[in-house]
């Protein structure tokens, strides 16, 4: 499996807050995830770098296990960052109400299994199409399925960019687990919304049917800063 991944601050925040993790395991294990922190002047950095370490120990904590068992590893490391921050709030006044946002996959095999809270995003490329294979926890996906707004007013809603979930703002959260069975050339990407918010679904699977392909995430992010990408931007590229 062939693996890329970038992050960029954007033009108009001053760090970035966005953090991820990519590799392989010994035990034929593939993982990406994007985790997209919020909250205070550096909350949202401390959240996310921290649910990204506890995702990567743990995961190499079975590097040698070829039973392991992927979901429950992931889900096991959420948990636990989850409780982490949400502590970790509650005793630094500076750092209150911080949290983050996880979307990423672990890949065995033709298995891949999707994670998600939150509005950051796992997409798979298929044959030049691109579907969407989590559902954003936000206040306006929850207006879309209730038929207040359309798909095109989701983009310009004076909300769109409320959460309904993420990981570290109570002691625990509810992580939506999903299956695909991948076929050879399928390209998976993981995205925060400071991508999926600034470049159009059709134009990402333009870019990510690139064959140059470790050059994905900086074109899929150079496409964002040209559309004045207002957020921290980060892309995962998969290809199995």
């Amino acid at each position: 499996m062939r693996i890329a991944g970038k992050t960029d601050k954007g033009f108009r925040r001053a760090d970035n807050q966005d953090r991820y993790i990519a590799g392989a395991l010994a035990n034929g294990l593939s993982f990406g995830f994007v985790c997209d922190g919020m909250g205070g002047a550096n909350g949202g950095s401390v959240a996310s770098g921290r649910l990204c370490r506890t995702l990567e120990e743990c995961l190499f904590l079975e590097n040698d296990n070829k039973a392991m068992i992927a979901e429950k590893t992931v889900l096991d490391a959420i948990d636990v960052a989850c409780s982490r921050i949400y502590h970790q709030s509650q005793t630094n006044p500076s750092l209150k109400g911080m949290g983050t946002t996880v979307s990423g996959v672990t890949v065995k095999d033709n298995l891949c299994t999707a994670y998600n809270a939150g509005d950051s995003r796992v997409y798979v490329l298929r044959n030049g199409v691109l579907t969407q294979i989590t559902e954003d926890h936000s206040v306006v996906q929850q207006l879309f399925k209730q038929g207040a707004i359309t798909e095109d007013e989701m983009n310009t809603h004076p909300q769109k960019n409320l959460i309904t979930r993420a990981v570290g703002v109570k002691t625990d959260v509810e992580v939506d687990v999903s299956e695909t069975t991948l076929v050879s050339g399928d390209r998976i990407l993981c995205a925060s919304d400071g991508l999926t918010n600034f470049v159009k679904k059709e134009i990402m699977a333009q870019i990510l049917a690139s064959e140059d392909f470790y050059n994905i995430p900086k074109e899929l992010i150079n496409k964002a800063l040209e559309n004045n990408a207002s957020d921290n931007i980060t892309a995962i590229v998969m290809e199995y």
